[in-house]
């Protein structure tokens, strides 16, 4: 049991004769706590975030070992890493400015406040980086099929002509479960990592919602 279970139960057991403990007590600690937590997420992002500069560098080198750059197109292929890169950025400085902004001596529903604001933004980055991975894989897929060599000679095969258009629905289809998968698998991870820190912060709006009663 830690500090904050302790004085709760204190908080809520108190008798005449009893040390007495203020809202503004229990709702310092719980400000305490909802920061380190905040701080938490902003850290873990941050290491997210080289984790993916680092895998971005390899796989940049060997899609350029497999052409795979040529084939989906320069323009996109960096524009979307670009526009990947800037709007995590983004969501890292949001994720540092909800820690700075949780103060102790904030009132209770400031506080609360900030905790919906923080589990929103957590949230939103979580969903941006799977529809991110789907959208971008799809669109790398549609962009490879007419310019990819060995496509070609598929489709150019006595076996395929004529059904040029089942060949892309089923190319398209398997691309499409195959990142579905990678989707289910990462949205698992997030949950692991940040689920935990976003269940700990829903605890705490929900002791400083129930000390608004």
């Amino acid at each position: 049991m830690d500090q904050l279970d302790i004085l709760k139960q204190n908080w809520q057991s108190q008798t005449g004769n009893a040390p007495q403990f203020s809202k503004e007590q229990l709702g310092g600690l719980l400000a305490r706590k909802s920061s380190s937590i905040v701080k938490w997420l902003f850290i873990i992002a941050i290491i997210e975030f080289a984790l993916f500069i680092v895998l971005g560098l390899f796989s940049h080198f060997g899609n350029e070992e497999n052409n795979t750059v040529e084939l989906i197109g320069k323009p996109f292929y960096y524009g979307s890493m670009i526009v990947h890169y800037v709007v995590i950025v983004f969501f890292i400085f949001l994720f540092y400015k909800n820690y700075k902004n949780i103060s102790t001596s904030q009132p209770t529903r400031s506080l609360m406040n900030r905790i919906l604001k923080t589990r929103r933004t957590m949230k939103w980055y979580i969903w941006y980086n799977l529809v991110y991975m789907m959208v971008v894989g799809m669109i790398g897929a549609v962009l490879i099929i007419p310019n990819d060599p060995r496509m070609s000679e598929v489709l150019n095969s006595p076996n395929f002509i004529g059904h040029e258009t089942a060949f892309y629905a089923t190319f398209l289809g398997l691309t499409f479960v195959m990142f579905l998968v990678m989707c289910v698998i990462m949205y698992l991870i997030y949950q692991l990592i940040y689920g935990i820190l976003l269940r700990k912060l829903k605890r705490n709006y929900n002791e400083l919602k129930r000390m608004e009663v």
